[in-house]
């Protein structure tokens, strides 16, 4: 958790690569112990398997790159078991911790006996709806709930509005809110999608520019990001040849932002607001800006540049209609 604060912040040049490389290291301690944990298992006599932690999953579906479905959701099998409740998000967590954790699994035809959910009244989540506040896109609804029954417990968190406004976010697409007032570590500048329509065009377009775009790089060490590598395993570091096969992820806000204390939560959230917003170079390097300075910094650039980061999708779209207003 030391990691995240300076991440949110962008507090310094090796801020992101610390708490990317922290996360990863993560991942790979709990599909460790899932693997420990089957080995356990066959050698009483089970059959067992461990479950990738995080960027495994099924590709029956032609859309999967795009939905992500996971091989079984950890979260579900969380919940259900009583290792963690949902927050508002959809993200899980557990009192003392907020959502900050890192979900493992393992499979067996070992008879358990089963536990209990959480109770509703020992959540960590009052609430505060503060982790939809920090999409930069506003994936999550405000008021509506979709609803899951396991096992014979019915449980609920916030109704995803279109799930491609995550995939233009967290896939480092664009980074800056819709308040204009900070960003997350990617360069996209994309104005803020209003219906499906334009949140499909504003995809389109930045799909587009981000092939153009120099690989983040660290501005210190001259680390890479790991990306998710088009779902054919793990993450991995791209290269000028392989950047196009990949996607530097570049937020995971609505995670990270809760710490399951409404105080520690509400600081996370100042820091994030007051952070600044990034400005990419031609090396790739990242350099952070307050909100004005930053918009400044991105105009000074080429315009053929400018368009690897923002695009003109919503007069397109005007225009197609037969529609002659113009956006601001």
């Amino acid at each position: 958790m030391d990691l995240i604060r300076p991440y949110l912040g962008k507090t310094h040049a090796n801020a992101r690569g610390d708490h990317e490389k922290d996360n990863i290291e993560t991942n790979i301690k709990s599909s460790s112990m899932s693997r420990i944990i089957v080995k356990f298992l066959v050698e009483k006599g089970y059959e067992a398997a461990s479950v990738i932690a995080n960027n495994k999953y099924r590709e029956d579906d032609p859309s999967w790159n795009i939905t992500l479905p996971p091989e079984i959701s950890l979260r579900y099998l969380a919940v259900r078991s009583g290792v963690a409740s949902f927050g508002w998000s959809g993200n899980v967590g557990i009192k003392g911790y907020g959502t900050v954790i890192i979900l493992g699994g393992t499979i067996t035809n070992a008879k358990l006996e089963p536990t209990d959910p959480i109770p509703e009244s020992e959540s960590f989540c009052d609430e505060c709806k503060i982790c939809t506040k920090v999409c930069a896109f506003q994936m999550f609804s405000l008021d509506e709930k979709v609803e899951v029954t396991l096992g014979g417990h019915t449980f609920s968190y916030s109704k995803r509005i279109n799930k491609l406004r995550c995939v233009l976010t967290c896939g480092g697409f664009n980074g800056l809110h819709k308040s204009g007032k900070f960003s997350t570590f990617s360069p996209g500048r994309y104005d803020y999608p209003e219906n499906p329509m334009e949140v499909t065009r504003a995809l389109t377009a930045a799909m587009a520019g981000q092939r153009k775009r120099p690989l983040i790089k660290d501005s210190s060490k001259g680390y890479i990001p790991a990306s998710f590598s088009g779902g054919k395993g793990a993450s991995s570091l791209p290269t000028e040849e392989t950047k196009n096969d990949v996607v530097q992820l570049s937020c995971g806000n609505c995670q990270i932002i809760c710490w399951g204390d409404p105080k520690e939560t509400a600081k996370n959230y100042k820091i994030l607001v007051n952070s600044g917003c990034v400005i990419q170079r031609e090396d790739g390097t990242l350099e952070v800006f307050p909100p004005d300075k930053a918009k400044e910094e991105f105009e000074k650039m080429p315009l053929k540049r400018q368009r690897w980061y923002r695009k003109d999708y919503k007069n397109r779209i005007r225009r197609k209609s037969g529609s002659t207003s113009m956006m601001p």
